[in-house]
């Protein structure tokens, strides 16, 4: 069940991280974060009234923490993705995404079969395999793999302080991180005076988006509040599978041999988990 769900959640971050490429072609960064993170909050907050068996104003501030950590790496990744190459950040950030909540769930007494820890092994070097790691004629700094590092610490710090909140309240803690995200960067829209609004033909991607994102985030809360923190981190981290592989179907992108062998060996790396 929670690796279903955690699967579920790479497949949506996927795809929207897909459908965030293409609108960032077509309108300011800017407009795609608060757009799509205010669609979200709108969404998620629609609907957890509905299906949450509780309202825990706890778990909602613990959300909203969550949502602070983020930022965080949301910070240090545009940062990274800003001084390049952008091909070291992006896994980097990715790879500690996934590694951090792995040492931090065993360190804390979760228990994993042999089976699951070569999957997660593999489940790692597939993501920057996936992700088309390569330094790519780009000079690589101490301080650029500094902030990349940090942006995989401030997500995986999102997962951990997720995994701790009441299984009864979901998605109320998802409800307090997008409130946190939309006032921060509204707050910065306003310190920056820039336009939020997007592109005329755009709408419709941003919309999209916010859906996905929101959708991944309340699988991935449920898959934590289910199953072992150090599993639902690694599975969900495999969401660049989902983005290669719609760019491939749908834009006709070339994959590189290093990125078929990240596929394969995401694919044993589910099916190491699940078996294990």
């Amino acid at each position: 069940m929670a690796a279903g769900l955690a699967l579920l959640a790479a497949l949506f971050f996927g795809s929207s991280d897909f459908l965030g490429g293409r609108a960032t072609r077509q309108t300011s960064l800017i407009s795609v974060v608060a757009t799509s993170h205010l669609v979200g909050l709108v969404f998620i907050g629609g609907i957890a009234p509905i299906i949450a068996d509780q309202f825990g104003a706890l778990d909602l501030f613990i959300g909203m923490l969550a949502g602070a950590f983020e930022l965080l790496g949301l910070v240090f990744l545009y940062r990274g993705l800003a001084r390049g190459p952008m091909v070291i950040t992006a896994p980097v950030a990715a790879v500690c995404n996934a590694a951090l909540p792995v040492l931090w769930g065993v360190m804390f007494g979760e228990y994993l079969s042999r089976l699951q820890v070569i999957g997660i092994l593999i489940g790692l070097v597939s993501i920057l395999l996936v992700s088309g790691v390569s330094t790519g004629g780009g000079r690589l700094s101490v301080g650029l793999l500094f902030e990349s590092v940090l942006a995989g610490v401030g997500f995986a710090g999102s997962y951990i302080v997720m995994s701790v909140t009441d299984q009864a309240s979901a998605p109320w803690p998802v409800v307090g991180a997008r409130i946190m995200s939309v006032f921060v960067v509204f707050v910065l829209i306003v310190a920056l005076r820039q336009s939020p609004k997007p592109a005329i033909g755009t709408t419709k991607w941003l919309v999209s988006i916010g859906v996905l994102n929101g959708l991944a985030n309340v699988a991935l809360l449920a898959a934590l509040n289910r199953g072992h923190l150090s599993l639902a981190s690694v599975l969900s981290s495999l969401y660049p599978v989902t983005t290669i592989g719609l760019a491939s179907v749908i834009l006709r992108e070339r994959m590189r041999p290093s990125q078929v062998i990240g596929l394969t060996g995401a694919m044993a790396t589910i099916v190491l988990v699940v078996a294990g």
